[in-house]
């Protein structure tokens, strides 16, 4: 069975975020610290940050992170950077200060409407051939930017929305395409910013709609003997198609309990085919965080 690497995703080391954050807070150094302890006891050497993280590249960058091993580091642009060259380049070089690092795994714009704007592709091009970057990708949202970005031969990496519920892509041609051009594919999002792991009815309070979907999801993974967490996890990380599962935690026991969770890939089979045929054409209102 193919199975994707993990990445962890420092959004939460960085911000109070997510609908399911166990702290409340933002962690201190100290909490963070001991995360990135854990990830890195556990074999994770790939770590996804952005520059709208809130502190989560200094984070890192006190860690020193980028001195660890094999590290591979992915961040990605802010949002709102003019289209202007040199402020994009600029930019590179302030979130490698950050991370005091000497050059990024991958450089992703961080929305996709950034690859219609000629300075800032041009920037963003102009860093991987000066060694700021090894690779550069998007971070994308809906389906049609997916595929637009696959087909963009400067692009070498993409981040893409996918979970048990969101499954636009699997019939959109986008993975056949990726491995054809050979695509590093980053998959965020498994546990759908945490409402997988809620019960039905908390579910529904604060995603009006969900309550059905995620009591069939937690009924087909409890069939198979998979608690939520684990069968979210394992959906993407079973996809043959997915190269690194980006996830986050709050604290470290909570990293610890998602490194458990590879153990059970390979008895995975059964419940992975029942899930992908119980979820189709789910709202887009349930599907799209923003939109909560």
């Amino acid at each position: 069975m193919n199975r994707a690497q993990l990445c962890l995703g420092t959004v939460q080391l960085g911000m109070n975020y997510g609908i399911k954050n166990v702290l409340g807070r933002r962690p201190t150094y100290t909490e963070s610290f001991a995360v990135l302890d854990a990830a890195l006891e556990a074999g994770i050497r790939s770590f996804d940050t952005a520059r709208v993280y809130g502190m989560a590249e200094e984070v890192l960058g006190c860690y020193g992170l980028a001195q660890e091993e094999n590290v591979r580091i992915i961040s990605k642009l802010r949002p709102d950077l003019p289209n202007d060259a040199g402020a994009v380049l600029h930019e590179v070089k302030e979130s490698l200060y950050r991370l005091k690092a000497q050059k990024l795994t991958c450089l992703m714009l961080h929305r996709a409407s950034d690859m219609d704007r000629s300075a800032i592709m041009e920037a963003l091009c102009r860093a991987k051939k000066l060694g700021l970057t090894d690779t550069i990708g998007v971070s994308v949202y809906e389906p049609e930017d997916a595929v637009r970005t696959v087909e963009d031969v400067r692009f070498d990496a993409i981040q893409i929305p996918y979970n048990v519920l969101d499954r636009r892509l699997d019939s959109s041609g986008f993975f056949r395409k990726a491995k054809e051009r050979r695509i590093t594919v980053y998959a965020r999002s498994a546990f759908l910013q945490g409402l997988l792991l809620m019960e039905p009815e908390s579910a529904e309070r604060k995603v009006p709609g969900s309550e059905a979907l995620i009591r069939l999801f937690r009924e087909i993974a409890e069939k198979y003997g998979f608690i939520p967490a684990e069968a979210a996890m394992l959906y993407s990380l079973t996809h043959p198609s997915i190269d690194y599962v980006v996830f986050g935690v709050d604290t470290a026991e909570q990293l610890k309990e998602n490194i458990k969770i590879l153990q059970k890939a390979e008895q995975f089979d059964h419940c992975c085919e029942e899930l992908r045929s119980a979820f189709h054409d789910v709202p887009r209102e349930i599907i799209t965080p923003s939109l909560w």
